[in-house]
């Protein structure tokens, strides 16, 4: 997961130095560049996170019944 950030926002931010250095225009491309390469990071984060998490499965969860009081207790006098 680290390799993607990584790579995701370099490649962008490297991009945006080699064109300002071609053209002469520092920081203009960089500043382009980086919001994109940090949200790119950002979505492949996400989605590795959401597709580990699916695998892991569901925690099982207690049914509600609602016939049962709220807390657990019975009612009775």
């Amino acid at each position: 997961m680290g390799w993607i950030v990584a790579f995701s926002t370099l490649i962008p931010l490297g991009l945006g130095i080699l064109l300002d250095h071609l053209f002469g225009t520092t920081p203009l491309f960089v500043l382009v560049f980086a919001p994109f390469g940090i949200i790119g990071g950002t979505i492949g984060v996400v989605r590795i996170a959401s597709r580990r998490l699916e695998a892991l499965g569901a925690p099982p969860q207690a049914e509600a019944n609602p016939d049962s009081p709220a807390n657990g207790e019975e009612d009775g006098a």
